[in-house]
């Protein structure tokens, strides 16, 4: 099932809404509300400028799909798009997408294969099984490895980067973040890249009217 989904298509205000899980973040330092690729979407430009969702128990699971589409407006260095504790996430890095996972003692990453393209949306996903994980660009396999099983740290979800860190800031605008309780199969992310977000997902019956209201405004 969907736990977290944050459409960003506000266009004010500083709250990020969760219309799944209700796990609403908060803008930190400066961001616009700009055109996404599915409605509204969110600009943040380095240093600084982030989201940050509370740390929740909800999200601490061995099994788990994260989703965010991205549009880089510059490709250099090492930019967050998504992590949660510091512990699973996806960025990009002399523009190629990575993916890691902490496992309790170090972190391990897979480096995808698909070249960036300066304002161009990309679609990514990273998957953690209980014995490793996969990256996904564009709704397909881009890069996958065998590891430990995860393990958490105590920090927040992150949109953008984090104080963790304090350096790996993402510029460019983000939209369609969403976190899954299970290791979803290569078809699903392949569907959820075919189809907008908001209208193309599986969610849980109890959340079907939070969603369409929020879709409606």
């Amino acid at each position: 099932n969907l736990i977290g989904h944050w459409p960003l298509d506000q266009n004010s205000g500083e709250e990020v809404k969760d219309v799944v899980g209700g796990h609403h973040g908060k803008i930190i330092g400066k961001a616009k509300w700009v055109r996404g690729q599915f409605g509204n979407g969110l600009q943040l430009t380095a240093p600084s400028n982030y989201v940050e969702v509370q740390k929740t128990k909800d999200l601490e699971l061995s099994t788990i799909t994260l989703v965010a589409w991205v549009n880089f407006d510059s490709v250099a260095g090492r930019q967050e798009v998504a992590s949660y504790a510091d512990s699973y996430g996806i960025f990009a890095e002399n523009g190629i997408f990575r993916a890691l996972l902490y496992n309790g003692n170090n972190w391990n990453t897979v480096n995808g294969t698909t070249r960036i393209e300066q304002g161009k949306w990309y679609q990514t996903a990273l998957t953690v099984a209980k014995n490793g994980i996969a990256l996904y660009v564009n709704g397909k396999l881009d890069a996958e490895a065998v590891t430990p099983a995860i393990a958490f740290q105590d920090f927040p979800l992150w949109f953008g980067g984090g104080p963790a860190d304090n350096q790996f800031w993402l510029t460019g605008t983000i939209d369609e973040i969403e976190i899954w309780n299970d290791t979803l199969p290569s078809a699903e992310i392949e569907k959820l890249y075919k189809n907008p977000p908001s209208l193309g997902a599986v969610y849980p019956i109890d959340k079907i009217t939070t969603l369409w209201g929020a879709i409606k405004r």
